[in-house]
């Protein structure tokens, strides 16, 4: 892409985002919708002012990132392990019913394969992180019993979604099923998440023992932005979503971190928080690239618009979002509580799009699929930050 091209489109991007956004919190309704919504308006779908393009990608992911790194900041580690039961309960089933369903719908209506029906299926298991815990924080929400379960729940979802990515690919590769190289990667993503964050934790008193007295440079966003990207590389070196990276950083400088050195060190608090308080800007601008850019991604124009063609993407768009609800129901409470876990985990966002883009890199899926997966997904993603909120003032009503 030419420099005054993506000047350009990134300046349309944060631009138009942040209108949209602006415009649709004024009308009570999630930032996000209108940022995707911003991206279906300048993306081929309508004006075509900005295509998809793999540099816009990496900004794209690089916000994901950076806005995982600041829900971890807000991370109770300790509620994270209170809620995990319920977290891991309503991960698998929200995981296998979709994987079941829509594998079998996909098999009916959309394809002749099983092994892309599976794919499908198998795309469709994802939740974003991102766009459902950006709703619970603007509802201040985040850190509450609700939150954590969400958290917990959507971090085991995008963990299996890789495994289950490398699997399909492995057999689409070699037409066979490599145990051994799938049980490591289970292996290696574990490993990550168990050691990462104490890691990270201790090259921040690190960081701050090797502080030039005072600077004026700023020290904090720079140390954080580092850690952020090694982490993140790390994360995809151990074959995780690089997003993990973020959050694992996150946790690190979280003032409620808890480990069994905490008595012998001195909390770095005020490191720490200043390290977060320079970095939420960044956090600001970045954010918002990813959720127009999943609107840009969309062409609409390779739809069948004809009654039934959009009767069937319709169905199954209402498939996907009721066969990720069905998730809250086990994660205790009452109805309300159930729902807003349920809604929650609705949106499929970047890894269902993660899904879509390499099969059809690898010909699993060809183009006329690949834009009726990318619609579902963005169907969910549109939907679900609203069910999400509507489902969040039933449930503060009834506390």
């Amino acid at each position: 892409m030419a420099v005054d091209l993506f000047i350009i489109s990134l300046c349309l991007i944060l631009f138009c985002g942040k209108v949209f956004g602006i415009l649709f919190e004024r009308l009570a309704m999630p930032a996000v919708v209108g940022e995707i919504l911003a991206g279906l308006l300048l993306g081929p779908t309508l004006l075509n002012l900005v295509a998809p393009h793999p540099t816009l990608a990496v900004m794209a992911e690089l916000g994901v990132i950076l806005l995982l790194f600041s829900i971890g900041c807000e991370t109770s580690i300790k509620r994270l392990y209170q809620a995990g039961g319920r977290a891991v309960s309503v991960a698998v089933l929200g995981i296998v019913v979709p994987a079941i369903v829509m594998g079998l719908t996909s098999a009916y209506y959309l394809t002749d394969s099983v092994f892309t029906a599976v794919y499908l299926g198998c795309a469709l298991t994802a939740t974003s992180i991102g766009i459902s815990l950006r709703v619970l924080v603007q509802a201040k929400q985040g850190q509450t019993t609700v939150g954590n379960i969400i958290l917990g729940a959507a971090v085991i979802d995008d963990v299996v979604g890789v495994i289950l990515l490398s699997v399909l690919f492995n057999f689409a590769s070699h037409g066979a099923l490599d145990v051994t190289s799938t049980l490591l990667l289970i292996a290696k993503v574990l490993l990550f998440l168990i050691f990462t964050p104490p890691f990270a934790r201790a090259l921040l008193y690190l960081a701050r023992a090797l502080k030039p007295v005072n600077d004026s440079s700023g020290y904090e966003v720079i140390i954080a932005m580092i850690l952020i990207c090694f982490f993140a590389w790390l994360a995809h070196l151990f074959g995780a979503p690089a997003l993990l990276g973020g959050f694992a950083v996150g946790l690190a400088l979280s003032r409620q971190f808890i480990s069994p050195f905490n008595r012998y060190l001195v909390n770095p608090f005020a490191f720490t928080h200043k390290m977060e308080r320079s970095t939420k800007a960044l956090v600001d601008v970045f954010a918002p690239i990813f959720f127009v850019y999943v609107g840009i991604s969309l062409d609409l124009s390779q739809l069948d618009f004809s009654a039934s063609g959009i009767l069937i993407l319709l169905w199954l768009s209402l498939l996907a979002i009721i066969s990720k609800l069905v998730a809250g129901w086990l994660a205790g409470g009452n109805w309300q509580t159930k729902l807003v876990v349920g809604s929650a985990m609705v949106p499929r966002g970047e890894v269902g799009l993660v899904f879509a883009e390499l099969g059809r890199r690898m010909e699993i899926i060809d183009s006329k699929l690949f834009t009726e997966l990318v619609v579902i997904i963005a169907i969910t993603t549109l939907i679900g930050p609203l069910l999400l909120k509507w489902s969040l003032n039933k449930h503060v009503k009834s506390q």
